[in-house]
């Protein structure tokens, strides 16, 4: 639904959205344009960009679903971008759609029963519904939370990558 300008401002600018689309396992229709579109994707991709949006996404998911005795059943929104950016910081890629992708690859293997509960729960029940808050696992988002921003704080700025092969790009769709 986005025009093609604002979609290649979006990419010079690492927006994740773009990435979690490109990298979804849905795949609607597939053209020559979207073929090259991915195939520049990587090299607009920035770690830092990426690790500031999924980390702001978490403390604020954090701040106003997870925090008190009873609680949404929305750790998944908190739990997703920590993953995240466990992801970014491991492998420097943007990460995959697939929570269980994420899961597997950042979640310490004592936490996954209590995820997994938790995935049963969010398939089986309403997402406003109220639970108790999952003490290990609100520790385990706390603390990576604090772990990731200082992990960020210390990365270097990135190079800036210029505009020539979006232009290109862009260029080549109105032929």
């Amino acid at each position: 639904g986005w025009d093609l300008t604002k979609t290649l401002r979006l990419l010079h600018k690492s927006n994740p959205t773009l990435f979690e689309w490109g990298a979804s396992p849905i795949v609607y229709l597939e053209t020559d344009f979207a073929a090259r579109f991915k195939s520049v994707m990587g090299r607009y991709f920035s770690s830092k960009r990426g690790l500031y949006h999924y980390i702001h996404m978490a403390a604020g998911n954090y701040r106003e679903y997870i925090k008190g005795d009873m609680i949404k059943a929305k750790n998944f929104y908190v739990l997703r971008p920590v993953l995240a950016c466990r992801w970014i910081l491991d492998k420097g890629s943007p990460p995959p759609m697939l929570f269980s992708e994420l899961m597997e690859s950042g979640l310490a293997p004592e936490l996954k029963p209590e995820v997994e509960r938790l995935l049963e729960l969010k398939v089986n029940s309403p997402e406003i519904r109220m639970i108790p808050q999952i003490r290990t696992l609100n520790e385990y988002l706390s603390s990576s939370i604090a772990e990731i921003e200082q992990k960020i704080a210390r990365l270097p700025n990135e190079r800036e990558i210029g505009w020539e092969e979006l232009n290109e790009l862009f260029l080549s769709q109105l032929i």
